[in-house]
């Protein structure tokens, strides 16, 4: 156990996955609540598609900016700035709902604020985490922000359950409380130190900056085999979470609280897989959790679209969420430990665009999902994460030495 938190032992990265908690917590009771309000003002799985689109477009224009602020300027700013972009959003759509104004074209709005909140915040709290728990305890620390993040997936759509369960509540009041929740993180984040810049990058233009770290990332080996992989598998496998209040509605009947249930489940596998690595993935076992992990991604996607019965889509969810943590926590890890400290926070802004990818590929699988099915584009999109793990493990053993595997 004190492998597995060692990194909690720091006062300035207890501070950090503090506001990291509260923040977590408010998104994904949010994603609860975005899900069903999205299903319940325009009935699509396109819809569903539509808002998770908004994000990655707003994504793919601001992520790679993040990057480059997190390398080039003061963490806690970017903390701050970023987690107030989050407040925003979400208390916009509180007052819309409670004063009984509330439309899609607002949901996509506030989509797009959060995506541009989400590309300063996440490159700067990862690039945050390594200065400041260094390298010995590199894999600890990203592994307990991925151990943030699962415990909030289960929290938060817990929550949000029970606020859809009373019909005093509901939506409204899930965006409400995550409000307040976002602006308690913000006093973590006062708490902590500057979290300077590595090295003074502000002397050279924000677009050198940003063509130099696409050049570093995509020539520096293992990084262009990290970045590629996960862009990948989250481009053709991670729309599935935003097609899970159909999972639960459309496959099974089971409503917003089915898809609630699923979506607590799925991270309770993510938090048991992060809770077992978390002392131990450190060199080749670190690769070894993140070549399979990213097979068990694409079969638990497949299983999903199989799935005969809700009690077995559940059963599936606790293996698919454990794959997928134990994969994102790798392959960040791994991309931290490969690179150079002035380039963590552009590295991370790259891992952070397969996220902005999988939003534009929701649509057009939505789009899909009613056309042909949504169990047939589950299978497919499975399919073609195992693939992806199929060559990126081929690479991995091409080019490192037996003894290292």
């Amino acid at each position: 156990m004190s492998s597995t938190f060692e990194s909690l032992s720091i006062p300035a990265f207890r501070r950090l996955w503090a506001g990291g908690y509260l923040f977590s917590l408010a998104i994904f009771a949010q994603m609860v609540a975005r899900g069903a309000l999205a299903k319940d003002l325009e009935g699509s799985n396109a819809a569903l598609g539509a808002v998770t689109l908004v994000f990655g477009v707003t994504g793919l224009v601001t992520t790679p900016l993040g990057g480059v602020v997190a390398d080039r300027f003061p963490k806690r700013l970017i903390l701050l700035i970023s987690n107030a972009l989050l407040l925003a959003s979400s208390l916009w759509i509180a007052l819309a709902v409670q004063l009984e104004f509330v439309t899609f074209w607002m949901l996509l709005g506030a989509s797009a604020i959060q995506s541009a909140g989400f590309s300063g915040l996440l490159p700067a709290r990862m690039a945050f985490t390594a200065e400041l728990v260094g390298p010995e305890r590199l894999a600890n620390g990203v592994v307990l922000s991925q151990i943030s993040m699962n415990l909030n997936r289960v929290v938060g759509p817990v929550l949000a359950g029970l606020f859809l369960g009373f019909p005093n509540l509901g939506i409204g009041a899930i965006y409400w409380m995550s409000s307040c929740i976002t602006a308690v993180g913000c006093f973590f984040f006062l708490s902590l130190p500057h979290g300077r810049p590595q090295s003074d990058l502000r002397k050279r233009s924000a677009v050198k900056d940003l063509v130099d770290g696409v050049r570093y990332g995509f020539k520096t080996w293992p990084l262009p085999l990290l970045l590629s992989t996960s862009a990948l598998a989250l481009l053709f496998g991670f729309p599935y979470v935003a097609f899970l209040p159909s999972v639960a509605e459309d496959l099974f009947g089971a409503g917003d609280t089915g898809y609630a249930w699923l979506s607590a489940v799925g991270a309770s596998g993510g938090l048991v897989a992060a809770l077992s690595i978390a002392g131990r993935a450190k060199g080749p076992i670190a690769w070894k959790i993140h070549n399979v992990a990213v097979f068990g991604f694409g079969l638990g996607i497949i299983a999903t679209g199989a799935a005969p019965t809700f009690a077995v889509a559940m059963l599936v969810m606790l293996c698919l969420g454990a794959a997928t943590a134990a994969f994102q926590s790798m392959n960040a890890t791994l991309t931290l430990a490969s690179s150079e400290p002035v380039y963590h926070g552009r590295m991370q802004s790259l891992l952070q665009l397969g996220f902005n990818l999988f939003g534009v590929a929701a649509l057009p699988l939505g789009l899909c999902a009613d056309k042909y099915g949504l169990r047939e584009t589950l299978i497919v999109m499975g399919l073609s994460v195992v693939i992806v793990g199929t060559v990126s493990n081929f690479l991995y053993k091409t080019k490192v030495r037996p003894e290292d595997q």
